[in-house]
């Protein structure tokens, strides 16, 4: 019970660890995502890097032109000390969110005029607004070639936030664009390869599954693939013909085991094999006969002629036995000048001794050996009824056992 458990445990670990591995449609797919999303990383990287970089140069050259023009114009307010038109003018570009604030001092130090622009910004806008003023400009206002006052003052950045939001907003959605684009015409490019290789394995798994070797794969328009189609096609090729010669062989091998060599008929394999199968429930009557049949001093042939004449001889037999027995009929060679016959269509013992008697007719001529000279040969025959329910031992030792009986009354 614990082996079944062990057993079963495993086959399921194994089939999760398959499920588990991935594609190779996932690991080209994974790749395709990965390279696009660095690629279009680093080039958002790149072109926000380069608009900063822009946009910081021309806030710091836009600030130096905007902090000489007002100092110009605030010329004449710092030599009166008036308070109220140098107000009047910075609160008028202030309004137009030209800087964020502004501070004019008068010589000896105290402020003419000031103006703030105060609002609630987040920590991003913050850090931008530091990294693009990171100190208040100072500029001196000059009369008579001589400094009259100093003005503090800090661009403003609400113009610049927007255009770096949107800057991001719209290059964002850019590149998701261009990433669902390169997605989509890599998938394309992929589908090919893919196609190809689900071919090559629909094809392999198709020969390990049917053993079909007729199919081949078809070409390729992928060099690649193509190199690779052509050595499965010769696999398969040599694959069908080890397994054709396989076959080829077993086949041999088959008759080998099941036929004699010299006569060509049924071995004493064969002759049990077919007795058992007609003793057994599929076998095609529930009874019939057997004949055994010895050979008459064929020795004295062997001893006279040769081993070669009573090959002959032996041949001959066979021939004549065969030509007598139906289609359906088994004749065998036991060994050395035995033989055996089933007979499956003889209803009564009258009708087996009327075929023996024609058997013994048909070897009244004699036997050619050589060089035209001729033997006689005669046979000596047994014969049983076999039913379904006996042994095959039985039935074997009683056909026997009849065969000597005749052959002591012959002699």
């Amino acid at each position: 019970m614990s082996y079944c458990c062990q057993k079963m445990g495993m086959t399921k670990m194994l089939r999760l660890e398959r499920k588990s591995k991935n594609s190779i449609r996932k690991k080209i797919r994974k790749v395709s995502l990965l390279n696009s999303l660095l690629n279009l990383f680093a080039c958002w990287i790149l072109l926000f890097s380069t608009a900063i970089y822009f946009i910081n140069d021309y806030e710091k050259r836009n600030m130096d032109l905007l902090s000489t023009s007002l100092s110009s114009s605030l010329t004449a307010a710092t030599v009166f000390d008036d308070s109220y038109n140098a107000n009047r003018k910075m609160d008028a570009l202030g309004q137009q969110k030209m800087f964020d604030s502004a501070v004019l001092y008068a010589k000896d130090g105290h402020v003419i005029a000031r103006w703030e622009h105060r609002q609630q910004t987040s920590f991003i806008w913050c850090y931008l607004h530091s990294w693009l003023y990171p100190n208040k400009k100072k500029i001196g206002i000059i009369h008579d070639q001589q400094v009259v006052g100093w003005l503090f003052i800090v661009g403003n950045d609400s113009y610049l936030f927007n255009f770096i939001f949107y800057s991001v907003l719209i290059l964002t959605i850019g590149m998701i664009l261009i990433f669902m684009f390169s997605f989509i015409l890599s998938s394309i490019m992929y589908r090919k390869i893919l196609v190809a290789m689900n071919q090559i394995t629909t094809k392999i798994n198709h020969v390990i599954h049917t053993k079909d070797f007729t199919k081949r794969l078809p070409d390729n328009s992928l060099k690649e693939f193509q190199d690779f189609s052509d050595n499965v096609n010769s696999l398969i090729n040599e694959i069908e013909r080890l397994n054709g010669d396989l076959v080829y062989e077993n086949k041999t091998l088959a008759i080998k085991a099941y036929q004699d060599s010299l006569t060509g008929l049924d071995n004493r394999a064969a002759f049990i094999n077919q007795l058992q199968f007609m003793l057994s429930d599929n076998g095609p009557c529930p009874s019939f006969y057997i004949l055994f049949m010895d050979g008459n001093k064929f020795k004295k042939i062997n001893d006279t002629w040769g081993h070669a004449a009573g090959d002959s001889v032996l041949q001959e037999i066979g021939n004549r036995l065969k030509s007598m027995a139906k289609e359906e009929d088994c004749v065998a060679r036991l060994g050395g000048d035995e033989f055996a016959m089933i007979l499956s269509n003889m209803e009564s013992d009258h009708q087996v001794r009327a075929f023996i008697l024609a058997l013994h007719e048909r070897f009244q001529t004699p036997i050619e050996i050589m060089d035209g000279h001729t033997v006689p040969f005669s046979l000596t025959i047994g014969f049983t009824l076999a039913n379904r329910d006996e042994e095959v031992s039985d039935i074997l030792l009683r056909a026997d056992s009849d065969m000597y009986m005749n052959k002591k009354m012959e002699r």
